[in-house]
């Protein structure tokens, strides 16, 4: 199978290369170039554009955000349905099913199936959970959502990539409110963690033993312990993920909820959260470092960064 794979961020690049050690024929494209070099140089192809790498069985799109998503689909001054012509959509293959990994708004995910629908080109949604080293591992867990014969046709990149695949939905945009559900529940644990440590903090008690107790033996969570070790041990320069890249899917799962009618107080809340922490100069920190803004605000010094 030849597969594309667009945008080669933390995501994106160990993604490619998962797929080239699997042996598949895989050309890349990223804006940045520089960024490719590691994946040519392990066998990949590069595009010059974003429909070079459009061609084949199947493309990948792990972008950072609607903007971006936008850009590469339907142009860089696309911001219609009617101007959508100089995107990688108009001259995706006509054999080529899109697959997108990015997590962005469920609006965006509707207008990406009905364009696609409309020129008759392969399209599902397919987010995935795991951080950057999940994906070097190949260890991902995937959402599709779409036309099921389109998803078992991506099986084997699937299959390549992660350890789990669920197939979530009929129509693609039912795995972005999958992926913004989910991402609200792990800013949810993650803010539940901050607080409660604060709380031990201010009273002297051992939030490391808290952790131990909490993480490994009552929830007995690999998400638990992996997420409360990074705040217990005020490790938040990862650069694995960051609070202005959670604040959006924050915002995005909150436009899902409001489009809905769905009321959401604690994402609500959530997002004040971020964006207090934003405002405090802690974007790039890892989401985690939401337990320095809980310190702060119960008048501790934040935790010693590592």
């Amino acid at each position: 199978m030849d597969i594309g794979v667009i945008g080669l961020g933390n995501m994106g690049a160990p993604i490619a290369a998962n797929l080239i050690a699997a042996g598949f024929e895989v050309t890349v494209f990223n804006r940045n170039p520089e960024k490719a070099e590691p994946l040519i140089a392990q066998g990949a192809t590069l595009a010059h554009d974003a429909a070079g790498a459009a061609q084949g069985d199947i493309v990948i799109t792990m972008l950072a955000d609607d903007h971006a998503l936008e850009s590469v689909l339907f142009g860089e001054k696309s911001n219609s349905k009617d101007d959508e012509q100089d995107g990688m959509l108009i001259h995706q293959g006509e054999r080529t099913i899109h697959v997108s990994m990015s997590t962005v708004s469920v609006q965006l995910a509707t207008r990406v199936a009905e364009a696609s629908s409309s020129l008759n080109r392969g399209f599902i949604s397919a987010p995935v959970m795991g951080r950057p080293d999940v994906a070097e591992r190949g260890e991902l867990i995937i959402m599709p959502a779409g036309k099921h014969k389109l998803i078992e046709k991506c099986m084997p990149v699937f299959e390549a990539i992660g350890k789990g695949v669920h197939t979530v939905g009929d129509a693609p945009e039912q795995a972005n409110v999958f992926k913004l559900s989910a991402n609200f529940m792990i800013s949810s644990m993650i803010e539940t963690f901050a607080e409660a440590f604060a709380l031990l903090r201010k009273n002297e008690v051992d939030h490391h033993l808290f952790y131990e107790i909490m993480a490994k033996e009552f929830f007995k969570s690999p998400i638990y312990e992996k997420y409360g070790k990074i705040i217990a041990d005020g490790k938040f320069d990862t650069g694995a993920f960051t609070i202005k890249a959670q604040e959006k899917d924050t915002r995005l799962a909150l436009s899902a909820a409001i489009e809905s009618q769905v009321p959401m107080p604690f994402c609500t809340a959530l997002e004040t959260a971020f964006l207090s922490a934003i405002g405090r100069g802690k974007g790039e920190l890892d989401p985690c470092a939401l337990a320095e803004l809980a310190a702060e605000n119960a008048g501790l010094s934040g935790r010693k960064r590592k």
